[in-house]
């Protein structure tokens, strides 16, 4: 009885050692910072820096920019799942998509869903310059990173991707 015991002992904790994901700890960043750092590191200086911290008008993303940005008129992200945001998007050239957004949620359970709004903007873009638009820079639109880490979701789109995207995952410890 005592073996048999042990071997289930010995097999609960190989389990708990081998299964699910890795543990992530909590971090927490001033997410304006950590945006308005990359727009100055980047020169990035022709589009707009929306931040959930402002209470100014066209400086938050209020619902009509959030719909136009991330959803459409039946489906749009639910920002109150969302407790912190600053992005910045360059809309100064039709053709090249500039966007570095970073989001702290208050529930980490929305974390794929929120990503899915992301990765739609971007592949909308993609399938825009298929059905007739040549001049869209697709290869940077390709190249974009949509990820998460712990409590946050980010998404770079850039010719700079790699670097803002290792920036930002150093920021939130990732």
């Amino acid at each position: 009885m005592k073996k048999f015991l042990a071997m289930t002992m010995i097999l609960a904790a190989l389990l708990c050692s081998c299964g699910g994901e890795e543990a992530v700890e909590a971090v927490s960043v001033n997410v304006d910072e950590v945006i308005n750092t990359v727009v100055a590191d980047y020169s990035l200086t022709d589009g707009f820096v929306f931040t959930s911290s402002s209470t100014e008008l066209g400086e938050y993303l209020d619902d009509d920019l959030i719909m136009g940005y991330y959803g459409d008129a039946v489906d749009v992200p639910d920002f109150t799942k969302i407790s912190e945001y600053c992005v910045y998007i360059d809309e100064s050239d039709p053709n090249v998509f500039i966007d570095v957004g970073l989001f702290k949620l208050t529930d980490t359970a929305y974390a794929d869903t929120l990503m899915q709004y992301f990765q739609t903007r971007i592949d909308d873009k993609i399938a825009k310059a298929d059905s007739g638009y040549p001049d869209i820079d697709v290869p940077t639109l390709e190249a974009a990173t949509v990820a998460k880490h712990g409590d946050y979701v980010y998404y770079v789109i850039s010719y700079d991707v790699d670097a803002i995207t290792a920036y930002i995952e150093g920021a939130i410890g990732k």
